[in-house]
């Protein structure tokens, strides 16, 4: 019994570490995001971004989606970003912007 306790310990733990893994690393490509659209709109009102997922691509790559509301000309656009990685080389990024009316 004791031991089925440790290996249910160990599960929960090795769960609970990725999500806030997880969580973690789409933070830190939503924050190159924001940089990323502030740099393009600057003077431009700029809301929060909505974090559209992530997906898993051929070759180890990640790609992050996020969509933006900014007010450009005082009409509101609705900006994409996305951001290609691969966690086994972290410096290494791909990013697209997309703007829509």
């Amino acid at each position: 019994m004791r031991k089925w306790m440790v290996i249910f310990s160990l599960v929960f733990f090795m769960v609970g570490s990725q999500q806030a893994f997880a969580q973690q690393g789409y933070q830190k490509y939503g924050r190159i995001a924001t940089a990323v659209v502030k740099e393009d709109y600057t003077g431009e009102k700029l809301a929060d971004y909505k974090y559209d997922g992530r997906k898993t691509l051929a070759g180890g790559k990640i790609e992050d989606a996020f969509t933006f509301d900014v007010m450009k000309d005082g009409k509101e656009v609705s900006v994409k970003v996305r951001i290609v990685h691969n966690p086994a080389k972290p410096n290494d990024l791909s990013i697209s912007v997309n703007e829509s009316q």
